[in-house]
């Protein structure tokens, strides 16, 4: 069977109701679950000043060396980025809270030693390491679902960003710009950007499910779907004459 775009576009608006009634809940629902379901999260951050060596101990600063420092933004982004880090922000996590505090949002497991730690691709995931439009400057942003547990991460990682790049990279430095503060409005989940996500699937749904089900549908509507499907002339068609009665159309 072979549709051309108007096909298409008749098919859908003879469809019109059950697509605006699936798009509608979907949408609904994308809301609901945004509000209602999903918990709130809250971003806490930090500003990192990554200084090239060669600049901090002069006075003027070149453009060779804020060039420099840019690069090294990148490299910093990198090491930032290890595994190495997030340990030692795990270590610091489980020394400053309750294990059962912790395990309400994260996995506290042990190690052959017995050692209690929290697995770091969970830290991981919820550290963003950033380069600040493009400049020397580092953020670091941390978004979970305790305020506290956010803005402490950042700290962490600010604490062992010195001393590990320093010992690493022996090539520059870094220096934060300010402390990380404990978030006191949610910054999600972006109820908006769910609601549209809803839309945006209720409609497709409702759309490929109106096309399946006239792809299946095998009912005669017309003397062209006898033509079309048997390919045998038409003779004569039989009008309803009481179409202006209830029922009549089915």
């Amino acid at each position: 069977m072979e549709m051309n775009v108007k096909d298409i576009v008749n098919l859908l608006l003879s469809r019109i109701k059950l697509i605006i009634l699936i798009t509608l809940l979907c949408t609904v629902a994308g809301f609901c679950v945004a509000k209602f379901v999903l918990p709130l999260q809250y971003t806490s951050s930090i500003k990192i000043y990554v200084k090239n060596t060669a600049a901090s101990n002069s006075d003027n600063v070149s453009y060779q060396d804020l060039t420099a420092a840019k690069s090294l933004a990148e490299t910093y982004i990198v090491i930032l980025n290890d595994t190495s880090v997030y340990e030692a922000v795990s270590d610091k996590l489980i020394a400053d809270y309750d294990t059962k505090d912790l395990a309400n949002y994260f996995t506290v497991a042990k190690d052959d030693d017995g050692k209690e730690y929290i697995p770091t691709s969970e830290i991981q995931d919820i550290v963003t390491i950033s380069s600040v439009n493009n400049t020397e400057v580092l953020q670091v942003s941390c978004t979970c679902e305790v305020p506290r547990f956010a803005a402490d991460i950042c700290t962490y990682i600010s604490d062992i960003a010195p001393d590990l790049i320093t010992r690493v990279t022996q090539a520059g430095s870094v220096e934060t710009i300010s402390d990380a503060k404990i978030p006191t409005s949610p910054s999600g989940p972006n109820i908006s950007l769910i609601t549209i996500i809803g839309f945006v699937i209720g409609l497709a749904v409702s759309i490929i499910l109106v096309i399946i089900m006239d792809y299946f549908d095998n009912a005669v509507t017309s003397g062209e779907d006898v033509k079309a499907r048997f390919n045998v002339p038409i003779l004569a068609e039989i009008p309803d004459i009481f179409m202006d009665e209830k029922g009549a159309g089915k």
